[in-house]
């Protein structure tokens, strides 16, 4: 019994020392902070969880029973909008520096595009007559045909008829020439011309005209063949010489892919018929959709790089050679054509690419974007005014260029300025100044 009362002595006594030990350095501490705490100012008080309450008094919340908490003098500059954050504050939030210059930007405009053929170099074939298709020799679409390639043969009764005319008309001159009449002559010669306008309305070729001129020879039963033996040219060949006189060959008008057919044997076709479309990709368009905000950058005779949307196309270069004149309403895009040659054929129609527009480099005051708290129709950058002290400055911005944006108002070249944990950093300013939203009154409270 007497060593346990001597045991619970000697550790009251151990206590009774260590607490006096830790009254005496409590003691001290306050001692020693005293006149710091005393050299701050303290403005006025507010609520941690609603920083628009003010008190001038210390005190509890209204609504969340939090203990307010003081806003020193030393937090405010003489601008109203700054805000101290010690240096180990800024380290732990992360803070870095930047200094406002002005820098050459390169600006490009990214489009998609996509291809479409040259519509100057579409072609549709038209029957010129009236009559029944007697047999195709051009039979899929995006078969490739040359300028003078048969395409077709075509029976047509006018034709039969305007052929009679023209060998007739011929047998009358020949008549008129030997008449005491000197008129006569002329006008047989006039019914010849007459006849063969006809002829090549139905779009006869030249060397079918001059076949039957030269051959006279009755229309029923005389094939092409011979008549263009009879007269002696090299269109007797065999392709081009098949059928009677009745059967009119029809030739490509133009070198290109079939990319519509309506041809097919023993159809009926009238004047309003169209055959085949053709089109020439050796020459294409690339059409861009161009945002509105951009379109004013852009102009004729300017050159683009395009790629292709898969990235493995090389990249080439393209001409802009037309701004359409308005915008569509649903996408609010307007077109821009570009032209490009195309003759090994690697760009396809329908084919999806990328398009970039070069519109020149401008000088322009730039930040980087995380320097600027953007609220929609505020934005803040904070500027160094040192020894922690950050002023909170409205700034304008302009056009963003990767991380980077244009100050247009608010900053001047040579100023540092936040660069990296702005947002901590206006935090704080909101939470030690109470200017999260417009202030009430001292003492009031909030909604």
């Amino acid at each position: 019994m007497r060593t346990f009362l001597i045991a619970l002595l000697s550790a009251i006594t151990i206590a009774a020392i260590l607490f006096a030990g830790y009254a005496w350095e409590h003691w001290r501490g306050d001692r020693a902070h005293a006149p710091a705490a005393a050299a701050r100012k303290i403005l006025y008080w507010v609520d941690p969880m609603h920083p628009s309450y003010r008190s001038p008094e210390p005190g509890i919340a209204p609504d969340c029973g939090m203990k307010l908490v003081p806003v020193y003098a030393d937090v405010e500059t003489a601008s109203g909008g700054a805000v101290h954050v010690s240096p180990d504050m800024q380290q732990m939030a992360g803070v870095q520096y930047g200094v406002v210059a002005y820098s050459t930007e390169t600006a490009t405009i990214r489009a998609p595009g996509r291809i479409v053929p040259d519509e100057t170099r579409l072609t549709r074939v038209y029957a010129h007559m009236e009559g029944w298709i007697s047999k195709t020799f051009v039979d899929f679409t995006g078969q490739m045909v040359e300028k003078g390639d048969l395409l077709l043969s075509i029976y047509s009764p006018e034709v039969v008829v305007g052929e009679q005319e023209l060998v007739l008309a011929l047998r009358i001159r020949d008549q008129m020439k030997a008449s005491p009449v000197k008129e006569a002559w002329g006008n047989s010669e006039l019914l010849v011309q007459a006849a063969r306008k006809r002829l090549q309305v139905f779009d006869l070729t030249p060397a079918q005209i001059a076949a039957v001129e030269q051959t006279r020879l009755p229309v029923e039963g005389a094939t092409m063949r011979e008549l263009f033996d009879k007269a002696g040219t090299q269109a007797a060949d065999d392709s081009h010489a098949t059928g009677t006189v009745q059967t009119i060959s029809v030739y490509s008008p133009a070198t290109g892919y079939v990319t519509a057919r309506n041809a097919y044997a023993n159809q009926h076709v009238t004047t309003d018929t169209e055959l085949y479309d053709l089109s020439d990709l050796r020459h294409v368009w690339i059409m861009a959709d161009i945002f509105e905000a951009d379109i004013a950058s852009i102009h004729e005779g300017q050159n683009a790089l395009v790629s292709g949307a898969n990235g493995q196309a090389p990249t080439f270069t393209a001409r802009v050679t037309y701004i359409q004149p308005q915008l569509d309403p649903q996408t609010r895009t307007s077109k821009v054509r570009l032209e490009v040659s195309n003759e090994h054929l690697q760009l396809k129609p329908d084919m999806f690419v990328n398009v970039q527009f070069p519109v020149g480099a401008a000088r322009k005051l730039m930040v980087p974007a995380d320097a600027v708290m953007d609220f929609g129709l505020k934005q803040t950058a904070y500027v160094d005014r040192g020894n922690g002290n950050l002023e909170a400055r409205a700034v304008r911005i302009g056009q963003r260029r990767g991380g980077r944006v244009e100050i247009l108002d608010g900053l001047k070249p040579g100023e540092r300025i936040v660069t990296s944990g702005t947002f901590l950093i206006d935090s704080e300013s909101r939470l030690r100044s109470g200017t999260a939203m417009s202030a009430p009154a001292a003492g009031q409270g909030h909604d």
